[in-house]
């Protein structure tokens, strides 16, 4: 075995110990001579107290290590010190082999270990700002709410008859509905983050999906002045999906697309077979569009929250923002992938891609 007759300084400056001396753990080492320690990391000095004990910590096993056979898990040590009582602790010991392996492995366990520290972090940031995001966007609606039905019952519109009274009956039934929307949506995001996705396959012909989508928004496109077609080849293959989540897809694209539509303008659904026997669904508008350099962000959850022209008064009119990553997630499911194409005042198309695997016939 390498002699280990560096001094402590000499250690600290060695970069595996130094990703190693920030973990939780208490770690040492150890002389195996006469188990004199001769590094501790931050926990293992709190712990051992090496100045309390007057220097020179020496670590004795209970039994040598050598004479079992290697490292050991839960072996009784005692930890003595210049001065003080000993003190006897459970450790896990064993010889080190090679000294320059066990550097570099230990570097490798703790850069893996502070990577995965990290993403933890990450994520926990990721679910705060969910939370945040989730309780601003149910506040809006939910005041909504509260104050049109305090109008309603105070009567303060005038006679009960005057219209203004379904003006605010139909806000209080928009902020229903976003908030329903909303709720639906997280609860589909969450089973699928989860990875409890619940499919249901079965052949579904395309054109009959995006004609019953058609006909659930005409009433919304109608309201909205903005015109809803779809331009279908005769020669439509079958896919092989999930029905209710493949109209679902469509819905939320739609609907994405008639938000952003000024009046007079144009949401239409397409769908075209790929060289590679894969098949496209698309919806294309001629609506706002946005920058390239946006489409990331609308990608991600809450997007709207982060856009300059953010109105929090006109929430229920403009969603969620949890459309496009929902539909990027459920095609996802099926082994495809969502694409958009997208500029400023020139309109914005969303494509679903399914694979090859996906097309019947």
């Amino acid at each position: 075995m390498p002699s280990l007759s560096v001094t402590m300084p000499d250690l600290n400056r060695l970069p595996a110990l130094e990703l190693l001396a920030g973990l939780a753990t208490p770690l040492w080492l150890a002389r195996p001579e006469d188990g004199g320690v001769v590094w501790l990391n931050g926990t293992a000095r709190a712990l051992l107290d090496p100045d309390a004990a007057g220097g020179g910590l020496r670590i004795e096993p209970a039994e040598p290590v050598a004479a079992t056979g290697g490292t050991k898990t839960g072996r009784a040590v005692i930890v003595r010190g210049a001065d003080g009582p000993p003190l006897a602790l459970t450790a896990r010991i064993g010889p080190v082999p090679d000294w320059d392996l066990i550097l570099v492995e230990g570097a490798a366990e703790s850069a893996d270990l502070k990577a995965q520290a990290l993403e933890l972090a990450a994520a926990n940031r990721r679910k705060s700002e969910y939370v945040h995001h989730l309780s601003h966007e149910l506040r809006t609606p939910l005041t909504a709410v509260i104050g049109f039905a305090e109008i309603l019952r105070d009567r303060l519109l005038g006679p009960p008859d005057s219209p203004r009274y379904g003006e605010a009956a139909a806000q209080i039934v928009a902020a229903g509905d976003y908030m329903l929307e909303l709720i639906n949506n997280l609860l589909d995001l969450a089973r699928i983050e989860a990875g409890r996705p619940d499919l249901h396959e079965e052949e579904c012909p395309p054109a009959l999906i995006v004609d019953a989508t058609l006909s659930m928004m005409a009433c919304r496109a109608e309201r909205s002045g903005v015109t809803l077609s779809a331009d279908l080849p005769p020669d439509l293959p079958v896919l092989w999906a999930d029905p209710s989540l493949v109209r679902q897809m469509l819905t939320n694209l739609v609907g994405n697309a008639l938000k952003f539509t000024a009046a007079g303008g144009h949401v239409t659904v397409s769908a075209e077979r790929e060289a590679d026997g894969g098949l496209v669904l698309a919806v294309a508008d001629d609506g706002r569009g946005m920058p390239p350099d946006r489409i990331p962000q609308a990608l991600t959850a809450f997007a709207q929250l982060h856009d300059p022209a953010y109105d929090p008064m006109t929430v229920a009119q403009h969603g969620s923002g949890l459309g496009l990553p929902l539909t990027a997630a459920l095609v996802e499911l099926h082994g495809g992938s969502l694409a958009v194409d997208s500029a400023l005042g020139r309109g914005t198309t969303v494509r679903l891609r399914f694979p090859p695997q996906r097309v019947v016939g």
